[in-house]
This record gives structure tokens, C-alpha cells and sequence, in this order.
């Protein structure tokens, strides 16, 4: 091999690593952008699933207050029920919320980030 064909493929050669490393980070960041895209699907998602059970909690919390307080001639006392019966499940939510909430959350995040990696 001569010298000028030699430095004609390391000159080949820094151009190909060059085409190679910028076609790495490319792929990288759409990977990061597409994993960043699922994540916030999934909490728009269960943003609006959670809004519609809300939405009927809050109704159905009227209802129950509306019937209690007719059951026991005072909407006053009906209300105060259904308000002790959620603040007592608030407590008992924000005692255990790392054992119930950490691990849904941590599961669903594992799951955007690896489901790819399963299918290939």
C-alpha cells in the first residue's frame, strides 16, 4: 500500500466515524423524544380518567349527602357525614401513599420506558 492511498482511507475512515457518531446522537435524541412522547400520552391520558372519575365522585358525594341528610331530616349532618367519611380516607391515603402511589407510578413509567425494548 502507498502512502497516498493510505491516507486516503483514514481520511475515508474519519469521515465514516464522523457520519457514524452524528447518526448515533440522532438516533438517541429521536429515542429520548419518542420515550418523552409516550410519557406525556400516558399522563394525558390518565389526566382525563382521572378527571371523569372526579367528576363523578363529586356527584355521586352529593347524592349520598343529599340522601343521608333526608334519612336523618338534616342536609347539614348528610353533608357532614360524606366530609368526615373523606377526610378520614385523605388520612388513611396520606399515611400509606408511598406504598400504593410510588410503585403505580414507578410501574407505569417502567413500562413507557421498556416497551419498546421488549417488542424488538
Amino acid at each position: 500500500m502507498t502512502s497516498k492511498t493510505l491516507l486516503k482511507t483514514i481520511s475515508e475512515l474519519k469521515v465514516d466515524i464522523q457520519k457514524y457518531v452524528e447518526t448515533k446522537i440522532t438516533y438517541y435524541g429521536l429515542t429520548a423524544f419518542e420515550k418523552a412522547v409516550k410519557v406525556i400520552q400516558t399522563f394525558v391520558s390518565y389526566s382525563i380518567v382521572l378527571i371523569i372519575f372526579v367528576m363523578a365522585l363529586i356527584f355521586l358525594s352529593g347524592a349520598a349527602a343529599l340522601y343521608i341528610g333526608e334519612l336523618l331530616q338534616s342536609y347539614v349532618q348528610g353533608l357532614l357525614i360524606v366530609g368526615g367519611f373523606y377526610f378520614l380516607l385523605g388520612v388513611v391515603l396520606y399515611i400509606v401513599r408511598g406504598k400504593i402511589f410510588d410503585r403505580c407510578i414507578i410501574k407505569t413509567l417502567i413500562n413507557v420506558f421498556f416497551e419498546k425494548e421488549e417488542e424488538q
